[in-house]
């Protein structure tokens, strides 16, 4: 399990002359998964991208293992973290398996060369993500769920303690919604990576969260068990929704049942 540490204190962030986060602390479980949910627009992903150190804060901190991240070197900060962002971009004409190898790129100095462990984790990133068969294919002639494996094994790849994922299941199917979020419970299970994601689907959160928070307009509103999280009151107060919640009979976690105009039986 990682010993590394993150938490977030008193921090406030934004574009331009808005502030979309304000004074938010969050200390991260590590070696656990961490999944965020809110509305749209309550600063879920401009909450990683501060994590990550693609944003500055206007006021408090990001800490890592009690530093200051927007004072790390990105390379440092690079091979103990990695972020995949809500809609990264490729470079035009560029192979799977040549942009799955820049996920480990951190690892290499002025005048370190390439090496078999290098071989070794891009082939088991892209065999993790089923992706191993267009690893010569370039990668904007793939689908929105193909690029979006590729990208995740990019993030594999580099072999990070810390892990952030911004809607990793953004674009696929069900199926590969569920691959997906299975693969990176396996990951946290073996490495003890630490992983932190945001997540819209929330009863897919409550099942593969072991610390969910929930966001509300730039702020954290509770944080806990899935159990203590998704709850009625909970709903009401973030989302602006009657819902009811009854327990998973499969996993034991709670489910959010919406409750529209349209809702009575009959």
């Amino acid at each position: 399990m990682t010993s590394h540490t993150l938490s977030v204190q008193d921090l406030t962030a934004g574009y331009g002359d808005s502030h979309i986060l304000t004074g938010l602390d969050l200390q991260v479980p590590p070696g656990r998964i961490t999944v965020i949910i809110g509305p749209n627009a309550c600063g879920k992903s401009t909450l990683l991208r501060t994590m990550s150190r693609l944003l500055a804060p206007r006021a408090g901190q990001v800490l890592l293992d009690g530093k200051q991240v927007h004072r790390t070197p990105p390379r440092e900060l690079a091979r103990v973290m990695g972020l995949l962002p809500q809609s990264p971009i490729a470079p035009e004409g560029i192979t799977v398996a040549d942009l799955v190898s820049r996920g480990r790129h951190p690892h290499h100095g002025l005048i370190s060369r390439w090496s078999r462990r290098d071989d070794e984790a891009v082939a088991q990133a892209l065999e993790a993500t089923r992706t191993l068969e267009l690893a010569e294919r370039p990668v904007d002639e793939l689908s929105g769920g193909q690029r979006q494996r590729v990208w995740i094994a990019m993030a594999l790849a580099q072999q990070t303690d810390i892990l952030l994922l911004d809607e990793p299941t953004t674009f696929l199917d069900i199926a590969h919604q569920i691959e997906v979020l299975d693969l990176l419970v396996d990951l946290n299970h073996a490495r003890g990576t630490t992983i932190v994601m945001v997540l819209h689907d929330l009863n897919l959160a409550a099942r593969y969260a072991d610390h969910l928070v929930a966001m509300a307009a730039g702020q954290l509103h509770v944080q806990g068990p899935p159990e203590a999280v998704l709850t009625e009151a909970n709903i009401r107060h973030v989302f602006g929704l009657e819902s009811r919640i009854i327990e998973d009979p499969t996993s034991g976690r709670p489910i959010m049942l919406p409750l529209g105009r349209h809702r009575m039986a009959g």
